[in-house]
């Protein structure tokens, strides 16, 4: 500011010099250019701190209310007691209590895309998202506060998925290696990247919890990461596939061992039948790359992808059903509504579809 304000101080001086020599028409001539030259240079300085006045943030932007925000990019949905959740693009949530069939957006304080959501109870819920922000609700998603933010780290990057254990303890991950863990509910977030096994930092993209507390994440070059103790330590299994797994799934089967579905792109879907010891590769015939899935009731599994692409896997982790949209959208959360329907969302914002049946 001082620099500019003496510039243009010495470039006045030099105009009011002017007419000390020369003829009185230089001089007129003279002091119209030095005229014009000042009047650039203030308002090039008024513009420049105008548009820094102007600057905010999308983290610190509260999400823009719009008509057809129901319609925008989801990246992921949750239930909230008996209420629906999706979460995506320019930091818009919305919520429904009639199983998708109208939807309200939210009040939400960031404008940052959010990746991922996921709710302990009927009231506690949070999303997360670009440059590692995470957002909060305290009433089933109505109003959501922003708890945390990296957006000046070394290595800026999105947070992908999160998980709680309980309404203090959670997790949540991200790209290059990106883990932060809360005891307190979100109040504070903690860098956890230290516990995994993972010198390369290749990137997690999900994070489940099985019904021991046990926890999977799927990342990159055929690899999950384990934790066998709630988190406190996380080592690297091997699968054999050389790809990505952006999503992995797990129950609890009958003889006590964790059922295991890691997929990713081009159609690859690994199951393990006895807690990601070992691996298969079931076949599917086709190479759409997936995205997102569920677990049913029945044990069955249901994964959603590009090209409308819809799977269901048996109960017994055997076989590999395929039933494409014929809305073509790809989708990237699917989640059960009720015994018989499924909401899929992604472009286009959320759809009610039937659950595919054998032999359909």
């Amino acid at each position: 500011m001082l620099l500019r304000q003496g510039l243009i101080r010495k470039i006045w001086m030099r105009h009011m010099a002017v007419g000390t020599k020369g003829n009185r028409m230089e001089a007129t001539e003279k002091s119209r250019y030095w005229r014009r030259v000042i009047l650039v240079a203030l308002m090039t300085l008024i513009s420049s701190f105008t548009a820094q006045a102007a600057y905010q943030d999308v983290i610190e932007m509260k999400a823009e209310k719009v008509d057809l925000a129901s319609t925008s990019l989801a990246l992921d949905v949750a239930r909230a007691g008996d209420r629906l959740v999706i979460v995506g693009e320019r930091g818009h949530v919305l919520y429904s209590d009639d199983n998708g069939e109208s939807w309200t957006q939210a009040d939400v304080e960031t404008r940052s895309q959010l990746n991922a959501v996921a709710f302990v109870n009927h009231k506690l819920g949070w999303a997360v998202g670009e440059d590692a922000v995470i957002v909060h609700t305290t009433d089933g998603g109505n109003s959501w506060t922003r708890q945390f933010d990296d957006r000046d780290a070394d290595i800026r990057g999105p947070l992908l998925d999160v998980v709680f254990l309980s309404e203090k303890e959670g997790f949540a991950v991200g790209v290059f290696n990106k883990m932060f863990k809360t005891t307190d509910g979100g109040v504070t977030w903690n860098d956890w990247s230290g516990h995994v096994d993972n010198p390369d930092e290749w990137h997690f993209f999900n994070i489940t919890v099985a019904a021991d507390g046990a926890l999977y994440i799927g990342s990159e070059q055929g690899l999950i990461f384990k934790s066998a103790d709630r988190g406190e330590s996380f080592v690297s299994i091997q699968t054999d596939h050389i790809g990505s797994f952006p999503g992995v799934m797990v129950r609890r089967g009958e003889d006590g061992s964790d059922r295991v579905i890691a997929f990713g792109p081009g159609g690859a879907v690994w199951v393990s039948r006895d807690g990601a010891v070992s691996w298969t590769e079931l076949e599917n015939k086709s190479s759409a790359g997936l995205l997102g899935g569920t677990l049913l009731a029945d044990g069955s599994a249901v994964i959603v992808g590009h090209e409308g692409m819809l799977l269901r896997i048996d109960r017994l982790l055997s076989e590999l059903s395929s039933y494409p949209n014929e809305s073509g959208v790809p989708f990237n959360a699917v989640m059960p509504v009720s015994e018989k329907s499924l909401i899929l969302v992604g472009f286009g914002g959320p759809q009610i579809v039937a659950i595919p049946q054998a032999g359909q």
